[in-house]
């Protein structure tokens, strides 16, 4: 079942809900963006990342690894989307629906000392299509077994797993739907500071 773009209007607004995330005591920083489901959308998510995390940068070194893996783990997230709620970058595949979109959403929660202890800064990144069906998650006896190796696509979330320091997903209604309408892949990173 594929969401229609009114409701993806309503969800975008509330991703971090949506997920059961949400920032205590601190001032967090939300953008989001909409996408059309096309290939190029993955380029478009790595720049519009990149150009919303230039205005939270704090000290540039400790930002640039994150930076690096946050740009790997969008990649990764997008283009997921795109194939398995799509199949955009598919060859045979040529184009989207104009309706077909993709859903995102950064969340920075800059650091939060109090009473001399260490704090932690956080980035949130999501992604929302309108297929319901879950991820696959890393398995490491597939790992393992010496196949990973010759397989030509699916480590994408082997990469979210290493990257990223927690990650999940979760299926949403949009509303007045009967059934789910879609997922939410998320994943968190996390900076002392």
């Amino acid at each position: 079942m594929v969401a229609s773009s009114s409701s993806y209007s309503l969800l975008h607004a509330d991703l971090p809900v949506c997920i059961g995330y949400q920032a205590v005591g601190r001032s967090a920083s939300t953008r989001h963006c909409v996408l059309p489901a096309r290939a190029e959308s993955v380029s478009a998510a790595r720049r519009f990342v990149r150009d919303v995390a230039e205005d939270w940068r704090g000290e540039p070194a400790r930002f640039a690894t994150l930076l690096e893996n946050l740009g790997i783990v969008v990649s990764e997230l997008v283009t997921n989307a795109l194939l398995h709620a799509y199949d955009v970058v598919r060859p045979e595949r040529q184009g989207a629906d104009a309706a077909d979109l993709i859903s995102l959403c950064l969340v920075h929660e800059p650091c939060d000392l109090r009473d001399g202890e260490a704090g932690v800064e956080r980035v949130l990144f999501a992604v929302a299509d309108p297929s319901a069906v879950s991820p696959v998650a890393p398995s490491p006896a597939r790992a393992a077994d010496g196949l990973w190796g010759l397989d030509e696509s699916g480590r994408g979330m082997y990469l979210v797993e290493a990257l990223a320091d927690d990650w999940g997903w979760r299926r949403f209604r949009a509303p007045g739907a009967a059934e789910p309408s879609g997922k939410v892949v998320w994943a968190l990173f996390e900076l002392a500071c």
